[in-house]
């Protein structure tokens, strides 16, 4: 279970923000954000599985993010795996014609993978493709939230930290990263009677149910942080064990002019 919170045209200083929380089993190796000597483009963590990644950069100052839907509907063992379509549109060129040929790939291929949402785009426009309408469209300036259900939906995790971030964006005037990361570090679960129905059982619901999951097998492996401003990308991604702890951290500065 994965969680994103953005904010879209609410700072001065940064258009966009985002927030990133990935939650994974510890036994799935994976590397921490990098530039990838077969793609040396591309500014993102992979995971040695499948070979993909969850979220990532290039240089062109483009942005794409995927996140498992869960549902009760069996997983297909065949499909292709999810973390591709991160890579597919980070390789893509930024004119409006290989935009529209992504999209288009996404509505004729969307079903050859397991449900998921996808989050794509730049500073000028950021997209989403939402698994419950098989359709991208564009997010809107504002405050979103983006897991492991419906974009937007009031889970508590996703209602909570959208709530701590539209309040700390509008009472700030310097953003602070440190400031974010307490947002993405926050343990609270929902109750029992709030939780969502997604096809697990009760306590792992509930386990689930905190912007930072922490568990013995499965738990937040990553959070990343990236603020956009109109000449660069400010990230910093933080990796943790499975006792939740920073194992390490990494800052980096993608200097583009993103028109």
């Amino acid at each position: 279970m994965c969680i994103l919170f953005i904010a879209i045209g609410q700072h001065s200083d940064y258009p966009l923000i985002i927030t990133a929380n990935r939650d994974e089993y510890f036994a799935r190796a994976s590397d921490p954000m990098h530039y990838w000597p077969d793609h040396p483009q591309i500014l993102a963590g992979r995971d040695r599985q499948a070979g993909g990644t969850w979220l990532g950069v290039n240089q062109q100052g483009r942005f794409a993010a995927v996140t498992n839907y869960r549902s009760s509907t069996k997983l297909n063992s065949d499909a292709r795996s999810r973390g591709e379509l991160v890579t597919r549109f980070l390789n893509s060129g930024a004119n409006r014609q290989e935009l529209d040929e992504f999209n288009q790939f996404l509505a004729s291929e969307h079903h050859y993978y397991n449900p998921f949402n996808l989050i794509y785009g730049d500073l000028k426009s950021l997209f989403a493709w939402s698994h419950t309408e098989a359709n991208w469209y564009t997010l809107k300036p504002g405050f979103h939230s983006v897991s492991n259900g419906p974009i937007d939906q009031h889970w508590p995790k996703m209602s909570r930290g959208v709530e701590k971030l539209t309040g700390y964006i509008r009472a700030s005037d310097v953003i602070e990263p440190d400031r974010l990361l307490q947002i993405m570090h926050d343990t609270t679960r929902a109750n029992v009677s709030q939780l969502p129905e997604t096809g697990i059982d009760t306590s792992r619901e509930q386990q689930l149910s905190s912007i930072f999951v922490r568990g013995t097998d499965y738990g937040t492996r990553t959070t990343t942080l990236l603020l956009f401003s109109s000449n660069q990308i400010e990230l910093t991604e933080y990796n943790y064990g499975s006792d939740g702890d920073t194992s390490c951290a990494n800052k980096f500065i993608v200097k583009r002019a993103i028109d």
